[in-house]
């Protein structure tokens, strides 16, 4: 390839498959007493809290990528999952990159959310949670890659400010660090959602709740957010980069969080209902009203 840069998001999965791989081999020698918990009501609760977020996270940046364009005076059209304009402004790739910074924002805003009421029992933390992830997860490796991939949002975005190759090198590798620390972050945030007793236990219990609540959530998600997708079916694959790159890191580090103490979270124990009607609510909205475009 001639390009290495292209390699580098792949350090995303790399990264965590060893580290998880060497913490498993570090701490299999440790006891594996269990503390037992229906699994079905967090991976269900977990999994259509991530639907959730992750589309309402991928709204907010098309939302602001059309924003941006309707602030520079064009005409914008919103849809749930893309945007479009006509006409045409010295600036219009610029306001490429509006989308990306708007969900990282959006990221920040719900952590510190999620870290104010870190004690509650409610699914609304989870809730928060998955937002805060999900703005991280879809804003950082646009910025990783988009050197790579010059017609992308946020490639377009750094055309127009003229950043030279090893602007584009450093922006690229702090962007992987930056992603693999923040996922490194959330492992402990889900493990506190834990059943009291299976955080402070052992490697392997830590390993198995975020395998719940994270790893098989997200795959279910991804099943899940499909219906939402405009086609054809190359958009359907955005969730799928988007958990392949991130998700990895949350659950390999399960091994390396210390003792904590769980909140026990509602989430645990039954299946809530509230959250699949906001899910069916939005999705009538995508489909029904954003899918067939709004003007701004």
């Amino acid at each position: 390839m001639d390009d290495p840069r292209h390699l580098l998001p792949l350090l995303l999965l790399v990264i965590p498959i060893f580290w998880g791989i060497y913490g498993y081999i570090k701490t299999k020698g440790v006891s594996k007493r269990k503390t037992g918990y229906p699994a079905l009501p967090i991976i269900i609760n977990s999994a259509v809290l991530y639907a959730l977020a992750f589309n309402i996270i991928f709204f907010i940046q098309e939302l602001f990528l059309a924003l941006g364009k309707r602030w520079l005076g064009l005409k914008a059209v919103l849809y749930h999952n893309n945007h479009n304009w006509f006409g045409e402004h010295p600036m219009d790739d610029l306001a490429q990159g509006y989308g990306a910074v708007a969900i990282f924002i959006t990221g920040i805003i719900f952590l510190i959310i999620a870290r104010w009421i870190r004690n509650s029992q409610h699914w609304a933390l989870l809730f928060f949670i998955w937002m805060s992830f999900q703005g991280f997860a879809q804003s950082v490796p646009q910025f990783a890659t988009a050197f790579m991939a010059p017609d992308t949002d946020t490639g377009q975005a750094f055309n127009y400010l003229g950043l030279g190759q090893t602007a584009g090198w450093i922006i690229a590798v702090v962007s992987i660090l930056f992603m693999l620390m923040i996922s490194s972050l959330f492992s402990r945030f889900f493990l506190q959602l834990a059943p009291s007793g299976l955080a402070t236990e052992n490697a392997s219990a830590r390993f198995r709740y975020l395998a719940h609540i994270a790893l098989l959530a997200s795959v279910i998600g991804i099943v899940l957010i499909i219906p939402f997708r405009i086609m054809p079916w190359d958009r359907a694959m955005a969730p799928v980069f988007v958990t392949l790159l991130t998700i990895p890191m949350v659950f390999a580090n399960a091994w390396k969080i210390m003792p904590l103490v769980p909140v026990n979270s509602d989430t645990n124990k039954k299946i809530f209902a509230m959250p699949i009607i906001l899910l069916v609510i939005v999705l009538l909205i995508f489909q029904l009203i954003l899918a067939k475009g709004v003007v701004m």
